[in-house]
């Protein structure tokens, strides 16, 4: 299933860069962390580090909107510590992520052509792929997830960006969640972004 998705990913990168020149579009690479937790572990605090990556594309029919749809790979769990969490102290998530994110932007650069600020609103869908965790069922996670986002971002020239993200799950993580407890999972992302 995972040399699946990886095709499917590459071909979804291949295909925004190759539009990503046409009239009313844009493409951004983007390559950052995630910093999640999941609420009823016990394993509390954003404090499970792991990648974010992949590629966005954004459509402009409006002076300051832009609509856009991406495709990422992320890494969420949850984790005692940091770094050096024990086999029990940590539970590892990887996700193929589809965010359509809305942005309003603001601040615009007239020698340059770009604008400098923007906030991000929208709704992601997931896909969990791989999941290691000692003391859980990994079985039992749901594959699907739904979650609403909120960011913001800015750019510091037409073409490199930087910007945080804060995620939080819709769904329970557990098709029959042990004990009656709601699993749910949250994140902050920081991101990189490279906009051609």
């Amino acid at each position: 299933m995972s040399n699946k998705i990886t095709i499917i990913v590459s071909l979804a990168i291949i295909l925004i860069f190759s539009n990503g020149q046409a009239q009313g579009f844009k493409a951004m690479a983007i390559v950052g962390s995630n910093l999640s937790q999941i609420d009823g572990d016990k394993l509390y605090g954003f404090k499970k580090i792991g990648l974010s990556a992949g590629a966005r594309l954004s459509y402009t029919n409006v002076k300051n909107v832009d609509y856009s749809l991406e495709m990422l790979y992320s890494q969420r769990g949850s984790a005692v510590n940091f770094f050096n969490n024990g086999p029990e102290e940590k539970i590892n998530l990887n996700y193929l992520e589809i965010p359509v994110v809305m942005s309003l932007r603001d601040w615009y650069q007239d020698k340059d052509g770009y604008y400098k600020v923007r906030a991000d609103f929208g709704l992601s869908y997931g896909y969990l792929f791989g999941a290691e965790a000692t003391g859980f069922d990994v079985s039992l996670l749901k594959k699907n997830d739904i979650s609403w986002l909120v960011g913001v971002g800015i750019n510091f020239n037409k073409m490199i960006g930087f910007s945080i993200r804060y995620s939080s799950s819709l769904m329970d993580m557990y098709n029959d969640a042990p004990d009656l407890v709601s699993y749910k999972s949250y994140f902050l992302t920081f991101r990189s972004e490279f906009n051609f």
